[in-house]
């Protein structure tokens, strides 16, 4: 599967916006908030600047090279199209994240536990909407022992799937009204019991294509 031109372009953006900031960042900046919204964890501004954009170079080569050697490698270009929107989803949602970064290491006021919880949201929102449409494969979507063994147990954890990661989206997107660590804790909940869920159901689809 050839790059798409949209990530691509991320990748570039990413690296002009650490080399714009850099000259202007403290020699130590913050790399991680805790749930209040307050930094909890420094790194040398070199490090702050540029891991971000290296995490989104590993992001794009691994997007691009496993589809490769996928043994599912044709199914592919069966749902190409959301899966180049879901690559460019989510180089969005890491730039979003890293303009937040460096904005606040740049004296800004950004509140880093209002940003991520609201892309995420919009990231779970994009892929519940085209995740139906994602074929058989060993990369993407809802990999259970059930659903990568079955064909038919995928199509149906997906379809569901969709459902359920617009509402966890939603959810995340609503945190941001809430406070300390309750946004952390609603957030991390619905996100893991909505995984669970679909773990779980993914089993009962098997057994229920498989019994005899």
């Amino acid at each position: 599967m050839k790059s798409n031109r949209l990530f691509m372009g991320l990748v570039i953006l990413s690296f002009v916006i650490s080399f714009l900031a850099l000259p202007y960042l403290p020699e130590q900046v913050a790399i991680h908030w805790n749930t209040a919204g307050e930094p909890d964890n420094y790194s040398h501004k070199y490090f702050g600047a540029f891991f971000m954009p290296l995490v989104i170079v590993g992001l794009l080569l691994l997007l691009n090279i496993v589809p490769k050697i996928d043994p599912k490698k044709k199914n592919y270009e069966k749902f190409k199209s959301s899966y180049v929107i879901m690559m460019n989803s989510l180089g969005l949602v890491f730039i979003i994240i890293h303009l937040g970064t460096i904005g606040f290491n740049l004296g800004y006021n950004i509140d880093i536990s209002f940003i991520v919880p609201l892309a995420i949201g919009v990231l779970f929102i994009i892929i519940g909407n085209y995740m139906p449409k994602f074929k058989h494969n060993y990369l993407v979507g809802i990999r259970t022992p059930w659903t990568l063994a079955n064909e038919t147990v995928w199509n149906k954890t997906h379809r569901l799937g969709g459902k359920v990661f617009v509402i966890m989206g939603l959810t995340a997107i609503l945190t941001i009204f809430l406070e300390g660590d309750w946004r952390f804790i609603i957030f991390l909940s619905v996100t893991l019991g909505g995984v669970a869920y679909l773990f779980i159901q993914s089993y009962f689809y098997f057994k229920q294509e498989t019994k005899s």
